[in-house]
């Protein structure tokens, strides 16, 4: 239950005792103090482990008495002992007539208690013959009395003020969160009987060490709580904890390191390969044997294995010196090679022309030669014509990943080749999930 107003009218708060009550010479059915009780402003309401009074409000002091077997009159006194220094206060005494085997209530009405009898006090109820003043039978509980500018537990806040808040009167860190209750009021803000106060997975202390705001749960508006953070060991004070343009919770769910400002260690940061559209968890994006990185430097497409579309992938004319971004470059090196592979057929020709070969009955001979006709050659077939001759035999549609197993050619090349035959209007290419599917021009897919 928590701790409400220190003003409540007519509530009873009944004192703790333990075991059954002292009696003096008591034998058989005899005189004894039942309960003691405490009505009042001066009440303060809590779960306390003994009754807690303001010393400067009115009060009133309930006794139940049991007569037994007594009759006449009686004298029931109250006092208060400060167990610290033994002084003694009397508070007052009334005569009751008793009559036997009755229950008897004795109230007593105080302005206040003495203010030399604040903190602990043991409250004393005792009976006594009148006549001679002999003690019959007694009762001492245990009371604390609280003076609302006090500070009970020196935690810098009064007594009246932890009252107001809730926090305990006899204890400097309510919520046990490593904060006291003043600090948590007056310099932090934050709530003194809760140890986390913005539910974010940190108690206030840690995160007053770390530099977060503890009435914040997400200090960086990032969209991850400051505890989430603590455990994935980003800066809950920093939105960008590695600083590479791109927030902590789009590389969560990006996949790549939000402490690492470049995830595949390709001399890229992470936010400038989202930006240029590359892997920011490859090295090498396109697969061309470049990293990307080193396109953006010699300005090659680190998205496209070759750039100028001359049939070479950007590496290997790195490699062989061409020019990645300029087709007629490589078109002079495939020049080069075609010259000298005609210059060495030719060779091997004249080399061959010394020798004629025996004629066989079948073979067939040219009208106006001795040497016989080749025989008749197959039609010669492109690259496009095989890929338009796969869709025609499998219903004008397959996978590019089919294409490449079926002609064994490799990813890029086939790659080109469907980017140009697409420029020429032989084939279209759709994309469902992560796979090409490549169609005869104008086929309708169902």
């Amino acid at each position: 239950m928590s701790l409400r107003s220190h003003v409540v009218l007519c509530s009873c708060l009944l004192l703790a005792t333990s075991g059954a009550p002292t009696i003096i010479g008591a034998s058989g059915n005899q005189l004894a103090i039942q309960e003691i009780s405490y009505t009042g402003e001066a009440v303060i309401d809590g779960e306390y482990d003994s009754t807690h009074l303001w010393q400067s409000d009115p009060h009133n002091l309930s006794v139940s008495l049991y007569t037994g077997n007594k009759t006449g009159i009686y004298t029931v006194c109250t006092s208060l002992r400060k167990p610290t220094n033994n002084s003694t206060q009397s508070l007052a005494c009334k005569d009751v007539s008793l009559s036997p085997n009755s229950t008897r209530q004795v109230n007593f009405s105080f302005n206040r208690i003495p203010i030399n009898m604040t903190g602990n006090t043991t409250v004393r109820t005792t009976i006594s013959n009148s006549s001679n003043n002999t003690s019959i039978a007694e009762q001492t509980t245990e009371i604390d009395v609280l003076t609302k500018t006090g500070d009970i537990d020196d935690d810098g806040l009064t007594n009246e003020a932890e009252l107001e808040r809730a926090t305990a009167v006899n204890g400097s860190d309510t919520d046990e969160d490593g904060l006291t209750d003043e600090e948590e009021v007056d310099e932090y803000q934050t709530d003194p009987t809760q140890a986390d106060t913005d539910d974010d997975g940190l108690r206030d202390s840690e995160e007053i060490s770390a530099g977060t705001d503890p009435t914040d749960p997400d200090t960086d508006d990032d969209s991850l709580k400051d505890g989430r953070e603590n455990e994935l060991g980003t800066n809950a004070s920093k939105a960008d904890t590695d600083s590479d343009g791109l927030t902590d919770l789009f590389e969560l769910n990006l996949g790549t390191n939000p402490t690492n400002p470049d995830s595949d260690n390709d001399g890229l940061a992470d936010g400038r390969e989202v930006g240029l559209r590359t892997d920011p968890l490859a090295v090498d994006t396109d697969g061309d044997g470049l990293d990307d990185s080193t396109e953006i430097q010699i300005g090659t497409d680190p998205t496209d294995a070759d750039t100028d579309n001359d049939g070479l992938d950007d590496g290997f004319e790195r490699q062989f010196g061409t020019s990645a971004t300029n087709p007629f470059v490589a078109g002079g090196l495939y020049l080069g090679f075609a010259l000298l592979l005609a210059g060495t057929v030719f060779m091997y020709q004249r080399s061959s022309t010394d020798e004629v070969p025996p004629v066989s009955d079948n073979q067939q001979y040219d009208s106006n030669s001795d040497m016989p006709s080749p025989p008749p050659s197959e039609e010669i077939v492109t690259d496009s014509d095989r890929v338009l001759k796969l869709l025609h035999e499998n219903g004008d549609c397959l996978s590019q990943g089919e294409i490449i197993k079926q002609t064994e050619w490799s990813k890029s090349k086939v790659s080109r080749l469907l980017s140009k035959m697409e420029d020429n209007g032989q084939i279209e290419k759709i994309t469902i999930g992560r796979e090409n599917i490549i169609l005869l021009a104008d086929t309708e897919l169902d």
